[in-house]
Protein backbone atom coordinates (compact mmCIF):
# COMPACT_ATOMS: atom_id res chain seq x y z
CA UNK A 1 0.00 0.00 0.00
CA UNK A 2 1.25 3.40 -0.89
CA UNK A 3 2.34 5.84 1.75
CA UNK A 4 0.83 9.40 1.31
CA UNK A 5 2.46 12.33 2.27
CA UNK A 6 0.91 15.33 3.34
CA UNK A 7 1.09 18.75 3.33
CA UNK A 8 1.77 21.57 5.64
CA UNK A 9 -1.40 22.94 4.13
CA UNK A 10 -3.06 20.21 4.01
CA UNK A 11 -2.05 19.14 8.09
CA UNK A 12 -3.56 22.29 8.92
CA UNK A 13 -6.49 22.63 6.60
CA UNK A 14 -7.64 19.35 7.84
CA UNK A 15 -6.82 20.08 11.56
CA UNK A 16 -8.57 23.63 11.63
CA UNK A 17 -11.66 21.64 10.03
CA UNK A 18 -11.52 18.72 12.10
CA UNK A 19 -12.28 21.14 14.95
CA UNK A 20 -14.85 23.47 13.79
CA UNK A 21 -16.72 20.48 12.03
CA UNK A 22 -16.85 18.73 15.66
CA UNK A 23 -17.91 21.77 17.05
CA UNK A 24 -20.42 22.50 14.83
CA UNK A 25 -21.84 19.21 15.09
CA UNK A 26 -22.04 18.35 18.78
CA UNK A 27 -23.07 21.78 19.30
CA UNK A 28 -25.94 21.70 16.49
CA UNK A 29 -27.06 18.65 17.55
CA UNK A 30 -27.00 20.07 21.10
CA UNK A 31 -29.51 22.71 20.22
CA UNK A 32 -31.08 20.55 18.01
CA UNK A 33 -31.97 17.87 20.65
CA UNK A 34 -30.88 18.86 23.97
CA UNK A 35 -30.67 22.27 24.84
CA UNK A 36 -34.71 23.75 26.32
CA UNK A 37 -33.37 26.99 27.14
CA UNK A 38 -33.92 29.43 24.34
CA UNK A 39 -31.14 31.61 25.30
CA UNK A 40 -28.19 28.84 24.77
CA UNK A 41 -30.16 28.02 21.52
CA UNK A 42 -29.61 31.63 20.38
CA UNK A 43 -26.22 31.78 21.21
CA UNK A 44 -24.47 28.61 20.24
CA UNK A 45 -27.04 28.62 17.03
CA UNK A 46 -25.44 32.25 16.33
CA UNK A 47 -22.03 31.08 17.07
CA UNK A 48 -22.44 27.72 15.06
CA UNK A 49 -22.99 30.15 12.01
CA UNK A 50 -20.35 32.44 12.14
CA UNK A 51 -18.32 29.31 12.47
CA UNK A 52 -19.72 27.84 9.85
CA UNK A 53 -19.51 30.75 7.02
CA UNK A 54 -15.80 30.75 8.58
CA UNK A 55 -15.25 27.10 7.88
CA UNK A 56 -17.11 27.39 4.14
CA UNK A 57 -13.99 29.05 2.31
CA UNK A 58 -11.06 26.95 4.13
CA UNK A 59 -12.92 23.90 3.55
CA UNK A 60 -13.31 24.69 -0.06
CA UNK A 61 -9.53 25.62 -0.51
CA UNK A 62 -9.16 22.34 1.55
CA UNK A 63 -11.70 20.76 -0.94
CA UNK A 64 -9.21 22.31 -4.02
CA UNK A 65 -5.79 21.28 -2.42
CA UNK A 66 -7.13 17.27 -1.74
CA UNK A 67 -8.15 16.70 -5.25
CA UNK A 68 -5.82 19.31 -6.82
CA UNK A 69 -2.98 16.47 -5.80
CA UNK A 70 -5.28 13.75 -7.42
CA UNK A 71 -5.74 10.03 -6.16
CA UNK A 72 -2.38 9.01 -5.90
CA UNK A 73 -3.68 6.14 -3.09
CA UNK A 74 -5.49 4.54 -5.87
CA UNK A 75 -3.28 4.94 -9.01
CA UNK A 76 -2.47 1.42 -10.63
CA UNK A 77 -4.09 -0.34 -7.14
CA UNK A 78 -5.71 -3.36 -7.77
CA UNK A 79 -6.77 -3.65 -3.68
CA UNK A 80 -10.22 -2.18 -3.18
CA UNK A 81 -9.13 -0.54 0.51
CA UNK A 82 -7.82 2.50 -1.32
CA UNK A 83 -10.56 3.15 -3.19
CA UNK A 84 -13.04 2.69 -0.45
CA UNK A 85 -11.04 5.24 1.32
CA UNK A 86 -10.86 7.61 -1.75
CA UNK A 87 -15.02 7.22 -1.88
CA UNK A 88 -15.80 7.76 1.74
CA UNK A 89 -13.30 10.68 1.92
CA UNK A 90 -15.34 12.24 -1.13
CA UNK A 91 -18.80 11.47 0.58
CA UNK A 92 -17.32 13.20 3.60
CA UNK A 93 -16.21 16.28 1.19
CA UNK A 94 -19.75 16.30 -0.76
CA UNK A 95 -21.47 15.67 2.57
CA UNK A 96 -19.73 18.65 4.49
CA UNK A 97 -19.92 21.16 1.48
CA UNK A 98 -23.81 20.11 1.62
CA UNK A 99 -24.12 21.30 5.21
CA UNK A 100 -22.28 24.05 4.69
CA UNK A 101 -24.06 25.37 1.84
CA UNK A 102 -27.55 24.08 2.79
CA UNK A 103 -26.88 25.65 6.21
CA UNK A 104 -27.12 29.28 4.41
CA UNK A 105 -29.72 28.57 2.28
CA UNK A 106 -31.77 27.66 5.26
CA UNK A 107 -31.27 31.30 6.94
CA UNK A 108 -34.78 33.11 6.95
CA UNK A 109 -33.16 35.70 9.01
CA UNK A 110 -29.98 38.23 8.34
CA UNK A 111 -26.92 36.52 8.78
CA UNK A 112 -24.66 38.29 11.27
CA UNK A 113 -21.13 37.12 11.21
CA UNK A 114 -19.89 37.57 14.98
CA UNK A 115 -21.83 39.87 15.16
CA UNK A 116 -19.54 42.44 13.05
CA UNK A 117 -20.57 41.97 9.65
CA UNK A 118 -24.25 41.05 8.56
CA UNK A 119 -25.82 40.16 5.38
CA UNK A 120 -29.88 39.85 4.26
CA UNK A 121 -30.84 36.33 4.12
CA UNK A 122 -30.12 35.02 0.63
CA UNK A 123 -33.75 34.08 0.22
CA UNK A 124 -37.34 34.87 0.89
CA UNK A 125 -39.43 31.79 0.11
CA UNK A 126 -40.23 29.96 3.00
CA UNK A 127 -40.80 26.91 1.30
CA UNK A 128 -37.38 26.90 -0.02
CA UNK A 129 -36.03 27.48 3.84
CA UNK A 130 -37.96 24.41 4.79
CA UNK A 131 -36.47 22.68 1.95
CA UNK A 132 -32.78 23.89 2.84
CA UNK A 133 -33.37 23.46 6.33
CA UNK A 134 -34.39 19.34 5.95
CA UNK A 135 -31.37 19.00 3.81
CA UNK A 136 -28.85 20.49 6.04
CA UNK A 137 -30.29 18.39 8.77
CA UNK A 138 -30.73 15.06 6.53
CA UNK A 139 -26.66 16.12 5.84
CA UNK A 140 -25.80 16.67 9.42
CA UNK A 141 -27.05 13.20 10.33
CA UNK A 142 -25.36 11.50 7.24
CA UNK A 143 -22.03 13.81 8.23
CA UNK A 144 -22.03 12.08 11.60
CA UNK A 145 -22.14 8.37 10.15
CA UNK A 146 -19.28 9.24 7.75
CA UNK A 147 -17.10 10.90 10.19
CA UNK A 148 -17.63 7.78 12.88
CA UNK A 149 -16.71 5.38 9.90
CA UNK A 150 -13.32 7.60 9.56
CA UNK A 151 -12.40 7.65 12.92
CA UNK A 152 -12.89 4.04 13.49
CA UNK A 153 -10.62 3.62 9.97
CA UNK A 154 -8.02 5.97 11.70
CA UNK A 155 -7.94 3.77 14.62
CA UNK A 156 -8.23 0.38 13.21
CA UNK A 157 -5.14 1.66 10.83
CA UNK A 158 -3.27 2.85 13.74
CA UNK A 159 -3.84 -0.83 15.43
CA UNK A 160 -2.62 -2.11 12.47
CA UNK A 161 0.51 -0.32 13.13
CA UNK A 162 0.28 2.67 10.68
CA UNK A 163 -0.29 5.40 12.44
CA UNK A 164 -2.45 7.78 10.07
CA UNK A 165 -2.31 10.36 13.19
CA UNK A 166 1.08 10.28 13.28
CA UNK A 167 1.58 11.45 9.37
CA UNK A 168 -1.43 14.06 10.10
CA UNK A 169 -0.34 16.06 12.69
CA UNK A 170 3.44 15.60 12.53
Amino acid sequence: MKTINYSTLQKVLHGFSAVLIIWLMMSGFYIGLVAEAVSYKQVIGSMNVSLGLLLTPVFILRFCVSFGRGCPATVDVNNLAPWLAFFIHTLLYLTVLTVLISGVLMMDVPISIFNSVSFPAPMENSQLHELFALIHTQACAVLVLLVSVHVAAVIKHHCAGRPIIKRMFS
